[in-house]
């Protein structure tokens, strides 16, 4: 759940360390004593350590969070993207936050019911809820679960399936809305 703070954490605190070190070791060029300004770059990196990080993370987030297109999914270099989502996807779209995803792919109907068949029987005793006993499972969505992809730009599937993936005790996992006519998967994926 705090991954997303991981990074801008390190990156702020590498930065500061640095900052200190510097101001320290010139100190004496600008008439300081050294001890003095170690304990003045201390407290202004202390001071500074919240809106520098705030900046680090919001530069960041632009990188790492949004809209992004892949032809398939050889190319997604982030790991979590790349969960719950089956290998055969191609022209994918995907819209990632940090807890998440909503994808929008094709894929044959052989491929997608092979992928969900081994996933659950990969991790299916692991699940915090059994297959087939999701509410909603099996049968059409509802018109309003397409209002997060219709968003994105995305139109709602005519004649689209729920699925589950196996689901972790904290909530993780993926939801799939299947067309099996259009070849069409929209996934929400959640992890932490």
């Amino acid at each position: 759940m705090l991954w997303p703070l991981i990074l801008p954490l390190q990156i702020t605190a590498t930065g500061l360390v640095v900052a200190v070190i510097a101001f320290t070791v010139l100190a004496p060029k600008t008439g300081r004593k050294r001890t003095t300004a170690f304990s003045l770059g201390v407290l202004l990196a202390i001071l500074a350590f919240v809106p520098s990080c705030t900046g680090v993370m919001l530069a960041l987030d632009k990188i790492r969070f949004g809209r992004f297109e892949y032809q398939s999914y050889n190319e997604i270099t982030d790991f979590r993207a790349q969960r719950y989502l089956p290998p055969s996807a191609v022209a994918i779209s995907m819209f990632t936050y940090p807890n998440g995803y909503l994808a929008k792919y094709s894929i044959s109907v052989t491929d997608f019911h092979n992928y969900l068949d081994e996933l659950w029987e990969k991790y299916g005793k692991h699940s915090a809820v059994p297959r087939h006993k999701m509410s909603g499972e099996d049968v059409p969505p509802y018109p309003d679960e397409f209002d997060e992809y219709v968003e994105q730009g995305w139109p709602p599937l005519k004649n689209a399936i729920t699925y589950y993936s196996p689901h972790e005790d904290d909530g993780g996992g993926a939801k799939y809305l299947f067309d099996k006519d259009a070849g069409v998967v929209y996934q929400r994926t959640g992890y932490w």
